[in-house]
């Protein structure tokens, strides 16, 4: 499966808020890069940082909609990634973006961690 049909379906799962949180908070460390990478100039640096701000503003955005479907406005699900794309190609930002995309379905793909065998679940 290609990653545009990945973050479809996870949108169109029970995973979608869990995605959009990881993937805002993963964009926002991601950003952190623009600051500490060598060679690029002010200004190249600044056009990151907005393209990176507007791309975690489509994030939340989306999230915000999902919560609160009747007075927040998001995108249709086959238009985020593409809004995303657009937003970080308006500022060479793209590698932000896919740091960001990988780790967050990383995450998602991860089996989830067993309990510590000193760990007693409060419902048995």
């Amino acid at each position: 499966m290609n990653v545009r049909a990945e973050v479809h379906s996870i949108l169109a799962s029970g995973a979608r808020e869990t995605f959009l949180l990881a993937l805002g908070h993963r964009l926002g460390t991601s950003t952190r890069l623009v600051f500490v990478e060598d060679g690029e100039e002010g200004g190249d640096r600044l056009r990151a940082a907005r393209a990176c701000n507007e791309m975690m503003i489509v994030v939340w955005s989306q999230l915000w909609a999902t919560r609160e479907p009747e007075t927040a406005s998001g995108y249709p699900d086959a238009e985020f990634l593409p809004v995303l794309l657009e937003k970080a190609d308006a500022g060479d930002a793209r590698p932000y973006l896919r740091d960001a995309l990988e780790s967050t379905l990383f995450h998602l793909r991860a089996p989830a961690t067993p309990a510590r065998p000193d760990e007693e679940d409060p419902e048995a």
